[in-house]
């Protein structure tokens, strides 16, 4: 990661390198890894927002942080998060999951409150996701992995390819799939445990 320091603010610049680095197959997890001060949990079953993960830059709520894919603004999801650990609560924050790694150029983020240039959506900072602007050229990724329990198994497969459009143009496409299986470390509910303790045993486990 590099910084710009001769700005007005301090701007943090991270390659797409770095991002591959960190060994995550999902752009939340990378930037988390990548960006001080960016936090993201992985939500137990707490509706939609165990899809949509609410992230904070600077201890502040999703909404707070204005998000931009080439210099635009990018639109809120449609979730508003039920269960966000009091930081998150009710609030409705764009879903930058979506965002193929395999499609980033580099990532700006200005870690300094912007609310006076930008609005309020930018009181946290902002991160400006650069895509690949590559007239040519291109790369297939494929990762897969699981944790040492023999769970979570994760597949990945992306892919990235310039082409020229006309004399003066370029197209650059991107793909990403990514399917992961279930993951539980939860342990038996005690009005369970206690049922099977007295001789029911038609109580899964964990129920």
């Amino acid at each position: 990661m590099s910084s710009i320091g001769d700005s007005a603010v301090p701007v943090d610049i991270i390659s797409a390198e770095e991002f591959k680095s960190t060994g995550s197959t999902d752009i939340t997890t990378m930037m988390q890894a990548a960006v001080p001060s960016f936090n993201v949990n992985d939500q137990p079953i707490n509706d939609a927002s165990t899809l949509v993960r609410p992230a904070n830059l600077r201890g502040l709520a999703p909404d707070h942080t204005l998000i931009l894919v080439n210099g635009k603004r990018r639109h809120r999801s449609a979730v508003i998060t039920f269960l966000g650990g009091l930081i998150s609560d009710g609030v409705q924050g764009p879903d930058i999951s979506v965002i193929p790694s395999v499609a980033l150029k580099q990532v700006k983020v200005l870690r300094d409150g912007a609310a006076a240039q930008y609005g309020s959506d930018a009181i946290a900072g902002v991160i400006n996701f650069a895509l690949k602007d590559d007239a040519e050229g291109g790369l297939v990724e494929f990762n897969k992995g699981q944790y040492y329990e023999g769970d979570g198994a994760t597949t990945m497969v992306a892919g990235n390819v310039g082409l020229p459009l006309t004399d003066q143009g370029f197209v650059n496409l991107s793909l990403e799939y990514r399917t992961a299986d279930p993951t539980s470390r939860s342990v038996q509910r005690d009005d369970a445990a206690a049922l099977i303790n007295n001789g029911n045993t038609f109580v899964e486990d964990p129920a």
